[in-house]
Parts: structure tokens; C-alpha cells; sequence
């Protein structure tokens, strides 16, 4: 039971880089990944045949039904990780914490099987590793330590030392699933996540785009999705595929969807379907006539999410980002030529002046909407400066077509006025994602503030968007 290839032929193969590094062999019954949200029970536990290939022999769940039962559990419900260690002679186990996310929500049992206590020098507790204090490991004895806290072991014996370890949870409602496996099956892990090779090509590419608007924390937030260690970012963070880059050449959604793939490590979300990915191209809320067609053929299942702030300041914003002379050849290409030499007043005079946009301010509807994008050129950011802040008229045909619970409408201001933890948690919930506390490192992609722009200016846009807002804020 000890071999791993006898265990890759009839339990289940579990690395654990650490503890293999240190020699440490293991029989793994119960196996869970960093986040709980899946919780494996491995052949050699469930299975009468696994471990010995005889039929009619007692399995370790009924052997170590004892040891639950003094733990108060009346069932491996509760028990999200479960395996015997065998430590080498003359092996030690540095002083070092467990990490993850399973860690806090656990309780740490062990319960020595095979030891001499007076050869094996276990420590555990406190902040400061003269503070650590030997623990008792007589045979047979069960006790909870916190593994959050510091601990080593250090064999000095002859023999190998073998303890049972556990961890069990007080409430098994925060496991997301539970899965028996058979034997031989094999396990793609990354360093929070665990998967089986036989759900290869389960997940979906992509699983959420942002859609903008422009200047509104798109990047902020495509970032901070991207702390999440069961999150990883595509190979573009804007990829146009659904308005300028759109494959025209390709008919059949097969060839469009695997074409889409390209702009995503698509090979490895296969093997590891529970990470996920998105991409943040915010031109996208605002083309919605030829966009909303596409994502719904291409990907119906992404969640979407919308980023919003203060019309006024993202005018500004992009007024700024437009003319400024910093950024590569390519992205000054695409940001246009049409601003440039211009103030933001006469930006402003120009598009408020230009019949295509008086008819949207004057019609507030989806087909003068769909008339105004017709003037919209593709590939440039030099237009919709105003129009862009209107973010209840965009928003009305994604509404429409995708359901109020498929689009998360998240503000800037939000994210400033109570920091990114909160904003984050609903859009880790949107995802699916676990909770996971983010490292708050302030906005990204970030252009000066309202204090430089033109009081006049300011006061007129807030003028204009006034009618707007009001509506936005029913939605």
C-alpha cells in the first residue's frame, strides 16, 4: 500500500510536494482541494478491494470507524482530509505553518499508530519557535493540534513513524461536492486546485467578460479577479473579439469558439477545470448591436459584468488617455489621431453639437442608439466620449438579452469608498469563485483626477448626464 505505483494502479495518486521531497511515503483515504470545493474519497476508504484485491476484507472506513466516532463524527461527512504519514528515520520536518484556505475552516487530528515517543521529538504552538512545546504521541492517543500555528517533527528512531492524520470540518454545508473515485484514476493539481483527468474539457472558455465601460476600473478589476489563486488571466486582457477582431472568415460557432480559445491558455483550463478565466474589453458595452449577437452564439454560459463611475470623470479619463503622449506606437494607434491638438471643451462642443448624438440625447432609445453606432467607427478610441457615459442606455439591450442576474454592475466609487474587499466578494460570488481576500493595491490604469478639468466643462456634462443617472440608478 506504500508503493506509489502500486497506489497509481489501484488507490489514487496525491502529490504533496513538500512531504515528498522529505520521503515522506503516504496512504491517502480522503483528499480535498485548498478551497473545499471538492472533496474526493480515494478507493483505498470506500473500497472492500482497492487496498488488498480481495474481496470481503474490512475497508479503512470501517476500520477507523472508531477513531471517528471519539471524534463525534458519526459519519466521514464531515472529514474533508484523511491519509497515513510514514516519516523516514533520521527525517525532520522543518518548523513551518499550513496555508490555504481549508486550513481555518478545519480542525487538525492526529493519532499516532506506529512511534517510540521517546525517540520522535513532536512541537507545536506558538508565535516564536522557542515557544513551541513537545506534544505527546503515544500510540493510540488522539489529539487536535493547530496547524495554523508552528510546528516540526523531527524521527530519531529506527523505524519509520506512522500517524494517522485528519481534518474535518464542523459544517458540511461549505463543501461544494464530495466524489468517489475509482481506482487508477488520475489527478491534474495546481497549487490550490485538484481535478481528475476524466473531467478533461469540462470547463468553458471563457467563463466571464467585463464589457466595459472605458475608463471606468475595467482593468482594476480584471486585476484584482486575478489575485484569486482558482483565477488566471487570458494571453490578452482586451482582445476585441467581439467587435474589431471579430473572424468574419469563420461561419460556424465550432471554428469561431475554438478561434476565441487562442487568446486563452485553453490547453491547461482543459486539464484543470477549476480554474477559471475572462477576458475585459470595455468597448463592448457600448457596441452592443453587433456584440450582444456574438457573445450569446460564442459564449452563452460567461458571466458578465459591468464597471461603472461618475459620467463627468470618465469623460475626463479618457479625454486624457486619448491625447497623452505616453503608451507604445500600437496603443497610440488605436487610441486615434482625431482629439489630439484639441481641448477638452472643444471634444466636448464637438460630439454634444453633432446631430447623430443630439438624436440619442433627445430620444433616450435602443434605435437611436443603434443609428449613432452606425457612425462608430471600429479600432479607435477617438469617439463616444459622451455618449459612453451613458451607461443605462448601453446597458438596456445586455439586460434585456442576458437576465438582470447574469450582468453584476459593479462602481467605482464603490471601490474607493469601502476598498476592494467588499466590491470583490460579489463579484467572486458572481463568478463562482470561493472567497478569497485580495490584496488591496489601489486603482490601475489610472488618469489624473476631476481637480485638472475645466469647471465650465465639468458643470455642462453634469448638466447633460443628470437625466441619465436618474435612470441608472432603477436599474
Amino acid at each position: 500500500m506504500w508503493d506509489p505505483d502500486f497506489a497509481k494502479v489501484h488507490n489514487v495518486a496525491v502529490t504533496r510536494p513538500s512531504h515528498d521531497a522529505w520521503g515522506i511515503k503516504k496512504v491517502v483515504l480522503i483528499f480535498c482541494d485548498d478551497f473545499l470545493q471538492k472533496v474526493y474519497h480515494l478507493p483505498y476508504w470506500h473500497s472492500p478491494t482497492a487496498n488488498t484485491g480481495v474481496a470481503g476484507r474490512p475497508t479503512f472506513k470501517s476500520l477507523l470507524s472508531p477513531v471517528l466516532s471519539t471524534l463525534g463524527l458519526p459519519s466521514d461527512a464531515r472529514v474533508v482530509r484523511m491519509l497515513l504519514a510514514s516519516l523516514p528515520p533520521g527525517v525532520t520536518i522543518p518548523t513551518h505553518h499550513d496555508t490555504g484556505s481549508w486550513v481555518s475552516k478545519s480542525h487538525r487530528v492526529h493519532v499516532p499508530v506506529i512511534t517510540e515517543p521517546g525517540e520522535v521529538l513532536f512541537r507545536c504552538g506558538g508565535g516564536a519557535q522557542h515557544e513551541m512545546r513537545r506534544v505527546d504521541c503515544t500510540e493510540g492517543r488522539i489529539f487536535e493540534m493547530n496547524n495554523q500555528a508552528k510546528h516540526a517533527v523531527s524521527n530519531c528512531w529506527s523505524k519509520h513513524r506512522v500517524h494517522l492524520i485528519l481534518d474535518y470540518v464542523d459544517d458540511p454545508s461549505i463543501i461544494k461536492t464530495r466524489r468517489l473515485l475509482p481506482p487508477g484514476e488520475t489527478l491534474l493539481q495546481t497549487r490550490r486546485s485538484i481535478d481528475v483527468a476524466s473531467d478533461y474539457g469540462s470547463t468553458r472558455i471563457p467563463s466571464y467578460l467585463i464589457i466595459g465601460a472605458q475608463k471606468s476600473g475595467t482593468t482594476t478589476l480584471f486585476t484584482y479577479i486575478n489575485q484569486h489563486p482558482l483565477a488566471v488571466p487570458g494571453r490578452r486582457r482586451e482582445t476585441h473579439f467581439f467587435d474589431w477582431r471579430w473572424p468574419e472568415h469563420i461561419p460556424d460557432v465550432a471554428g469561431q469558439r475554438s478561434h476565441y480559445c487562442k487568446y486563452f491558455q485553453a490547453e491547461e483550463l482543459r486539464r484543470h477545470p477549476s480554474i477559471i478565466t475572462g477576458e475585459s474589453t470595455p468597448s463592448y458595452l457600448l457596441h452592443s448591436t453587433p456584440c450582444i449577437k456574438r457573445v450569446k452564439s460564442v459564449c452563452p454560459w460567461a458571466a458578465l459584468i459591468a464597471t461603472l463611475r461618475n459620467p463627468v470623470d470618465r469623460a475626463w479619463s479618457h479625454y486624457r488617455m486619448v491625447t497623452s503622449d505616453d503608451g507604445t506606437p500600437a496603443q497610440k494607434k488605436v487610441r486615434g489621431e482625431a482629439w489630439r491638438g484639441r481641448t477638452f471643451a472643444e471634444v466636448v462642443e464637438a460630439e454634444l453639437s453633432a446631430p447623430h448624438v443630439k438624436r440619442l440625447l433627445d430620444d433616450d432609445t435602443e434605435e437611436a442608439l443603434e443609428a449613432y453606432l452606425e457612425t462608430c467607427p471600429m479600432g479607435t478610441g477617438s469617439h463616444s466620449l459622451v455618449a459612453r457615459g451613458l451607461y443605462e442606455l448601453q446597458l438596456r439591450p445586455w439586460l434585456r438579452e442576458f437576465g438582470r442576474d447574469r450582468i453584476l454592475i459593479v462602481k467605482v466609487e464603490d471601490m474607493k469608498r469601502g476598498g476592494m474587499q467588499p466590491t470583490m466578494d460579489r463579484v467572486f460570488e458572481h463568478l463562482g469563485l470561493p472567497a478569497f481576500e485580495v490584496k488591496d493595491e489601489g486603482a490601475k490604469n489610472a488618469r489624473g483626477g476631476r481637480d485638472d478639468m475645466p469647471k465650465d466643462v465639468k458643470e455642462r456634462l453634469e448638466k447633460v448626464y443628470e437625466r441619465f443617472d436618474k435612470k441608472l440608478f432603477e436599474v
